[in-house]
């Protein structure tokens, strides 16, 4: 039975299930004030709640968040009507249609912030909580805080802050902008509220996991560092570093490690067949049987295995028409872009131009591309995946002739159903073969993986160490150590004796490959600001072509071609602009301060 998250003081669970499908909590608007702040238990209720509407958002939700459809690595199919995804991926919008969720989250985002600084108030003057209960609930306050202006700050920049509980009865409830680096150092110091008041990952009782605590919160600080580095000055790259350090070699030293590190040989070859050791430890990591292991830093977390029609193994996994309730939708499509960035398990980038390597393209690569990747040919469910334009087949009611398949498919790129990948491609990571998924009959219960969504996680944490570190200050062996680490976990050869920039590729491609459908890409390419080089034209997809074989007997060979520079959609990036989203109309539209204050461009 899946672990509930509790709130240990009052003995309150926290749930998770989907975006739109959260523990229904009694309003605290239907009761009186002084009765939410006059009882224990209704205060970790409040505290319920907050972390309730706070993960309940693009980012930190099974059904949106662990899509990463705006890391534009992975296409979302149009077969559903969601235009917004598309647009998005495109930038084809203005700030006054601007897709969901952005449309709506903003407003969301500050609605949570009121409901952080009206609780930071009411728990510090609280009668009723001891001073160690205060202080927990404190720390849970500020934390929820920060991550709601984190969200605000990455994708708009510099933004209203708002630091008390406001009355439009009383107050000015118009607030100006506050630049991107006064935001930023709230979050900041937000983020340090929360770590001097919360318990290290090693104290916290296992009722209480999914709570935040102090590495989450230092974690979360030098995520943000890393970004401003990015995006206000690149003095923060040394702060980053420093930050992270903590984890890996300071206060917080040993509170996590990587999955399974030093298990499997790291020279097991992986095939198209199966998964190595390397790979099935990667792709368990996700799963619900091993939520909670030594690497999740904070995840959120989802009440039961039961998946409902906008799951993310429903959404995600293979179709397979006419088999039913057993496989997904297949609606999220990984690039062939992203399938490039693998290296080979020699660790040499992956080259077209090699003879050997473009005729057997899927073969002996990391070990992380087999945990992330189903492509043509691999077996899923215990059937072969066919992801071709076409196939040929043994007519069994001729014996001598092939017969040439181009429609119905099973998850043929070519497919009429709505299940086919659009790109050649399905994602593997965060699904489990061994479970059901999906049916076209939206209101039926399914079952699937209910593994928890992984929002910061110590792999990251080493990437984010080696990149800041090799920035500020170039390459020394603590940047090898950690960039080294993450892959010798994966089955990679160790790297050394690169220059600067050199070595900063390389760790851009491990963070790639790494945290690949984590919700990491579209954050790094605007901290990175390269979105005019790599978000701009073709959107390459994988077509595969097999040709009849030579011999009209049963046991020949089709042998398939490719082709990877098939266009999905062009992609516009502007510069200029995109590297911000605009602030929805109707905020500023509301608000008379922010007048005259979009985002460049928009």
């Amino acid at each position: 039975m899946k672990k509930m998250m509790i709130l240990a003081v009052v003995g309150v669970g926290i749930f998770f299930n989907s975006c739109t499908d959260f523990m229904d909590i009694e309003s605290r608007t239907a009761i009186t004030d002084e009765a939410v702040w006059s009882s224990k238990s209704a205060t970790g209720m409040y505290v319920n709640e907050t972390y309730n509407k706070t993960l309940d958002g693009p980012l930190y939700c099974m059904t949106k968040g662990i899509r990463d459809w705006y890391s534009f690595d992975h296409a979302w199919t149009d077969d559903m009507g969601i235009s917004g995804f598309i647009s998005l991926s495109e930038f084809s919008f203005t700030a006054a249609t601007i897709p969901e969720p952005f449309k709506s989250r903003w407003d969301a985002l500050y609605e949570n912030i009121r409901r952080t600084n009206l609780g930071l108030e009411k728990i510090a003057a609280s009668e009723v909580l001891s001073d160690t209960e205060k202080e927990r609930f404190l720390g849970d306050m500020y934390f929820l805080r920060a991550l709601n202006y984190l969200e605000l700050w990455r994708f708009w920049g510099g933004v209203p802050l708002v630091k008390k509980a406001l009355n439009k009865e009383v107050d000015d409830i118009y607030y100006e902008r506050s630049t991107s680096e006064e935001t930023m150092k709230f979050i900041i110091e937000d983020f340090g509220e929360a770590a001097k008041r919360l318990p290290k990952r090693s104290e916290l009782p296992a009722e209480e996991y999914g709570r935040a605590t102090k590495g989450a919160a230092v974690g979360f600080q030098a995520v943000t560092y890393l970004h401003a580095a990015g995006v206000i000055d690149a003095k923060y790259y040394e702060d980053a570093a420093n930050t992270a350090d903590i984890l890996i070699n300071g206060e917080l030293k040993g509170e996590y490690s990587l999955f399974r590190e030093n298990d499997g040989d790291p020279n097991e070859k992986s095939t198209t067949k199966k998964l190595s050791k390397k790979a099935e430890n990667f792709a368990n990591l996700f799963l619900e049987a091993y939520e909670g292991n030594e690497e999740v830093i904070f995840d959120v977390q989802y009440k039961n295995p039961e998946r409902h029609q906008q799951g993310y193994q429903t959404i995600a996994a293979p179709g397979y028409p006419g088999v039913g309730s057993d496989y997904g939708w297949g609606n999220s499509n990984p690039s062939q872009m992203l399938v490039d960035a693998f290296e080979m398990q020699d660790g040499t980038p992956f080259d077209w131009n090699d003879p050997e390597e473009a005729a057997h393209p899927y073969e002996n690569r990391d070990a992380r591309f087999y945990a992330s990747i189903l492509y043509d040919g691999v077996v899923w469910k215990d059937s072969t995946l066919s992801l071709s334009t076409n196939r040929y087949v043994w007519d069994e009611n001729d014996r001598r002739k092939w017969k040439n398949v181009t429609d119905n498919l099973p998850n043929g790129l070519y497919c009429s159903k709505v299940e086919a990948t659009k790109t050649g491609y399905f994602i593997r990571k965060h699904q489990n073969e061994a479970v059901s998924c999906g049916t076209k009959n939206r209101y039926l219960n399914r079952d699937g993986e209910g593994g928890n969504l992984i929002v910061l996680r110590y792999a990251e944490i080493l990437l984010t160490y080696a990149e800041a570190k090799n920035e500020f200050s170039g390459p020394d062996q603590t940047v090898y150590d950690a960039i080294n680490h993450v892959r010798r976990r994966a089955g990679q050869p160790e790297i050394s004796g690169l220059g600067q920039a050199e070595l900063r590729e390389r760790i851009r491609n491990e963070r790639r490959v790494e945290l690949a459908f984590e919700n990491k890409r579209y954050f790094d390419i605007m901290r990175w600001r390269i979105g005019d080089k790599v978000l701009v034209g073709p959107f390459y997809k994988m077509e595969i072509t097999y040709q009849r074989p030579a011999e009209m007997v049963p046991t020949a060979v089709s042998v398939p071609s490719y082709n990877p520079r098939a266009v999905y959609f062009t992609r516009i990036f502007d510069s200029q602009k995109n590297y911000l989203l605009p602030i929805p109309q109707h905020a500023i539209s509301r608000n008379p301060k922010l007048a005259g204050h979009q985002n460049p461009g928009w």
